[in-house]
């Protein structure tokens, strides 16, 4: 639990990197705009879970501080948890259906997707997660206990449907939908890869050296959306899964076996590492980020170097 807590902060400083220069690409109109634009989204929506709602959490859990907040702090944390993994999936699907665009039409590409448009499906992952969240909690499907640490659902007959969806819809539907949509993706690359190896055998014109460095830099933001696609599989489903066994299935909500205690923590703490470890990807994949946060650690060590000359 203190390695999280120290991990968000940690986190919290890669995704400043990140939102700053998406700010900067989206600025100058730079290629791939709308991946930036669906980027910065993601990583604030992260921002939101690891600068606020996860180090309460973590500080609720931890035992040896016994922290208390007030009923509607705690409410409010439930309120980001609950948004923030919402709008980052949401964001998810919106960069593999952008990417699927761009291989799959790709002399439609700068019609279908716009700025404006990026715009508008951005803002819309925030309202309608908003409104869902809001929806959720209005009809008691979530019910706050113990001064709002805990959530659970309510027994009547709309608390576990209306939760089922919730939570298909939130966490489960986003990244398996976009796990699909990058899979097919992968062979649509690797079709791509090929036609490109062939035509730098035969040809050696402008024209067809800049269309093949588009297609690189497509797919290199590609095997980023795939490979966070995939992390976020890994992280988020297992828990919404057990939860919704739970749910429907085992209702009973007294764990008694060994066992399924090791899966729920097991599960819950990998949900925990996906907002905390996503812009660590970001700037170890994708070489416009990685680039930038070189060089910030590169002026930083500089800085420190200058500084120790200066005392001695």
């Amino acid at each position: 639990m203190h390695v999280l807590f120290v991990m968000c902060f940690l986190s919290v400083s890669l995704q400043m990197i990140v939102i700053i220069n998406a700010l900067r690409y989206i600025r100058k109109h730079a290629s791939e705009c709308c991946m930036h634009i669906f980027l910065f989204n993601m990583t604030l929506a992260d921002l939101l879970l690891t600068g606020i709602a996860l180090p309460m959490e973590f500080l609720i859990d931890i035992d040896t501080i016994k922290l208390q907040f007030p009923y509607h702090i705690n409410l409010m944390m439930h309120f980001l948890l609950w948004l923030g993994t919402s709008v980052s999936g949401l964001n998810l699907v919106l960069l593999n259906v952008e990417k699927l665009i761009f291989f799959k039409f790709p002399l439609r590409y700068s019609e279908l997707v716009t700025r404006n448009r990026a715009y508008l499906m951005a803002f819309a992952t925030w309202f309608l997660s908003v409104i869902f969240i809001y929806l959720a909690f209005h009809t008691r499907a979530l019910i706050c206990r113990y001064n709002c640490e805990r959530l659970t659902t309510d027994n009547n007959r709309y608390g576990p449907l209306m939760y089922l969806f919730f939570t298909f819809f939130v966490s489960a539907f986003p990244a398996l939908s976009s796990f699909i949509v990058a899979l097919y993706l992968l062979r649509i690359v690797s079709i791509h890869r090929k036609q490109i190896a062939e035509e730098q055998k035969l040809y050696t014109a402008n024209g067809i050296c800049k269309k093949n460095n588009a297609m690189k830099s497509g797919m290199r933001t590609f095997y980023f959306i795939f490979i966070s696609t995939f992390f976020t599989i890994l992280t988020l489903t297992p828990y919404r899964l057990v939860t919704l066994y739970r749910t429907i299935i085992d209702k009973d909500t007294v764990i008694r076996t060994c066992g399924s205690v090791f899966i729920s923590v097991l599960t819950y703490y990998a949900m925990d590492l996906n907002p905390i470890l996503n812009p660590l990807l970001t700037v170890t994949i994708l070489p416009q980020y990685r680039l930038h946060c070189l060089n910030f650690l590169i002026s930083l060590r500089l800085r420190s170097s200058h500084n120790e000359i200066f005392d001695k």
